[in-house]
């Protein structure tokens, strides 16, 4: 029987293959009934999952005994990423432009500033949204030119404190996202590590989207990326087939490869210098030796070594070890800057709008929310206290 480890084993081959121009043939162990159509549907999810669709696509001509459902799939899946990437590109360009123009500085962060910095096809960095930061005495401001170019506020997003959504659709019906952030990770835990002034000290420019784009540089990059990974290992990953978890995607592994090729000897001390002072060396050194396993990308072992040998800091640890939210909202409590800052937390978290309470408990869509909220509190209270009997 062919399993998502199999596959996932399969494709990892296929992208060794984009990268080095090999056919990749058809697997001849595979069961002729692993081409029907249930199983074909089980290896497009893993496709999905991984992010690597446009890559294959590309890579068509050295797949040629591919079924030919799961290539016209693909080639399918590719075309309307072309186009939401042509779509999304253009409403994002014009965002940079509004907000240059009115003085704020921005900085693109992750998926986005990958996608027109290490990539050759944009679209072949697959994403949901973009992130972008800014400073915090520039939000209301920003809220402003965003609403001026036709984005209006996700007003569903619950339990965050330090950046929100901005949705836009496009011509093409696209319903196109932005996370505007005012600190580069949410989580009081992280925010030691990803520090703002790193990213508009070092930025550097984006111009393959346009003039007025800005990216981290890719020292910064490769450490922002390892938390987005390690977070999304212990907490899943959504796609259309579902919530998936534990599995490292393979988008991922070829960031890493693609970051580190771009690294100099300046930017490698860069690296190494930042991961000593902000205690996240292992996970690095982690991260970059997986994806040299995946796709056998060549990094400096001397680098890589380094990384291993330094302390990785006790609260970042015990964060990426756990996968409960409510453990992850007492340690971002603890972490957080003031008691203004833990008491906001609380409030949030506590008291959350009636569009999110709704999403929770659509069954009891007529209850007045402050009864939506006295049950989350009653249900997280109940949560505590058996967290703390177990204990």
């Amino acid at each position: 029987m062919v399993d998502a480890a199999s596959i996932d084993g399969f494709l990892k081959n296929a992208l060794r293959a984009c990268r080095s121009g090999d056919d990749l043939p058809w697997p001849n162990e595979w069961p002729t009934e692993f081409q029907s159509e249930t199983a074909l549907t089980m290896i497009w999810s893993r496709i999905d999952y991984h992010g690597i669709c446009v890559l294959l696509h590309a890579a068509n001509a050295q797949f040629h005994d591919w079924p030919k459902e799961l290539k016209s799939r693909i080639a399918e899946e590719a075309r309307l990423a072309g186009l939401w990437e042509f779509t999304h590109g253009a409403a994002l360009a014009n965002l940079l432009e509004a907000l240059d123009q009115a003085g704020i500085e921005a900085v693109l962060m992750k998926g986005t500033a990958l996608a027109y910095s290490v990539y050759h096809e944009p679209s072949a960095r697959r994403r949901g949204d973009s992130d972008l930061l800014i400073q915090p005495s520039k939000l209301e401001q920003a809220r402003n030119i965003f609403s001026q170019c036709n984005w209006h506020r996700d007003a569903q997003i619950h339990g965050v404190n330090h950046q929100e959504c901005w949705l836009h659709k496009s011509a093409a019906h696209f319903e196109h996202s932005v996370d505007l952030h005012w600190e580069p990770s949410d989580r009081a835990v992280l925010q030691s590590v990803l520090k703002p002034d790193d990213f508009f000290e070092h930025k550097r420019p984006l111009l393959r989207l346009c003039s007025n784009a800005w990216r981290a540089d890719p020292a910064l990059t490769i450490i922002h990326e390892v938390i987005n990974q390690k977070w999304h290992e212990a907490h899943g990953y959504w796609t259309e087939h579902g919530h998936i978890r534990g599995a490292r995607r393979l988008i991922w592994s070829l960031d890493f490869g693609l970051l580190t090729d771009e690294l100099d000897q300046q930017d490698w001390e860069r690296l190494k210098n930042l991961c000593n002072d902000r205690g996240i060396g292992p996970l690095v050194a982690e991260a970059l030796r997986g994806a040299a396993s995946d796709l056998g990308t060549q990094m400096p072992e001397s680098h890589i070594v380094e990384l291993e040998s330094m302390e990785l800091r006790a609260e970042i640890a015990t964060f990426f070890a756990t996968s409960d939210s409510l453990t992850e909202f007492w340690l971002n409590l603890r972490s957080a800057s003031s008691w203004k800052e833990r008491a906001r937390m609380i409030r949030k978290r506590g008291l959350p709008p009636r569009e999110y309470l709704l999403t929770k408990y659509p069954a009891q869509a007529g209850w007045p929310t402050l009864l939506l909220q006295g049950r989350l509190l009653l249900e997280t209270a109940g949560r505590v206290l058996r967290k703390a009997v177990a204990k």
